[in-house]
């Protein structure tokens, strides 16, 4: 069985995510996340909420723009919670390549490697691996990919 961890860029366009939470639903992947990848999704996802709404941030109506965030952000987490299997890495986090700057990546490299990962699906493509000669970006066996590329990877099988 395919595992990969789902990065939060790749679970953040709505498209992406729904496709891939319906692949794995569907048997055609075990997909992967995290609590790092959890709150760094409900906190960009509410931003976005944030800002599509232009800022508000009422709380006095009934259905108010923050009883509709908090509610989209509960049926989101059912939907993923119960298709999306959990893993949680603590530091300290395993080594990666040399060229891996960005510490707040390592949680997600340490998601793949607690997680037995042979993929990390991810839009974050300056903090992929170096490409190897063939050009996949891979270290340690796990390979990084776009949303897009394994989709069609999976749709391919």
């Amino acid at each position: 069985m395919i595992r990969a961890v789902l990065d939060t860029s790749s679970l953040v366009p709505f498209e992406s995510r729904r496709d891939l939470r319906d692949l794995a639903e569907a048997g055609a992947f075990t997909a992967i996340w995290s609590p790092w990848i959890i709150a760094e999704l409900n906190r960009v996802l509410t931003w976005r909420w944030i800002d599509h709404t232009q800022g508000d941030l009422s709380q006095r109506l009934s259905r108010s723009n923050w009883d509709q965030c908090s509610g989209a952000a509960k049926t989101m987490m059912v939907l993923l919670h119960t298709t999306l299997e959990f893993v949680d890495p603590r530091p300290p986090y395993p080594p990666a390549w040399e060229e891996l700057t960005d510490v707040w990546d390592y949680p997600i490299w340490a998601a793949a490697k607690v997680g037995q990962a042979s993929y990390v699906v991810s839009e974050n493509t300056h903090d992929y691996p170096p490409p190897d000669p063939v050009g996949r970006h891979m270290y340690e066996g796990i390979e990084y990919l776009s949303a897009h590329t394994f989709i069609a990877l999976l749709i391919e099988d």
